[in-house]
């Protein structure tokens, strides 16, 4: 199991019979993190635990974003007046997880917007292509060599998200 710490959320990898599994946990108390390894360690085959202890320097992109998705956080019912939805907790902790994937060269080509019913939308500054991203779904529609590539209601993966920006960046 691998785990990554950020803003009190870790990123967990656990490797489980040679399948790969995310599982993410909301922790306020750091010293509880010993105990988070000795439970998820325990678990029926899981065989390595380790958190790392060195954070990477983030850029002014990375810091950037995350303000921007903090004050999308703070919205309220109503935030548009005409009773738009606030943004939902996992849809900001899914958002958080993908800023602490991605590279700061990608982040600088994001623009995020709040959505009436509660998502977030990533529209990308220099072509015409979006994401939107729920509770446990993305979508997204982009267009490249003049082929246009979209999809409904996917699994949100962390992981395929990032992998997708990268594809629209290339």
């Amino acid at each position: 199991m691998f785990c990554c710490f950020r803003q009190n959320v870790y990123l967990c990898k656990v490797n489980i019979k040679n399948k790969m599994a995310e599982l993410l946990v909301s922790i306020d108390d750091v010293t509880m993190v010993p105990r988070l390894r000795r439970v998820i360690g325990s678990l029926q085959g899981v065989s390595k635990v380790s958190v790392p202890r060195k954070k990477t320097k983030r850029g002014q992109a990375y810091h950037h974003q995350l303000s921007r998705l903090n004050e999308l956080a703070r919205l309220s019912e109503g935030w548009d007046d005409d009773g738009a939805l606030p943004i939902e907790p996992q849809v900001i902790a899914n958002l958080r997880q993908m800023l602490d994937m991605s590279p700061d060269a990608a982040l600088s080509s994001w623009v995020l917007f709040p959505d009436i019913n509660g998502t977030l939308l990533i529209k990308m500054k220099s072509q015409q292509a979006s994401i939107s991203i729920g509770e446990s779904e993305y979508s997204y529609a982009y267009n490249k060599g003049g082929e246009s590539r979209r999809a409904s209601h996917m699994p949100f993966s962390a992981h395929a998200v990032v992998r997708l920006i990268n594809e629209m960046n290339a």
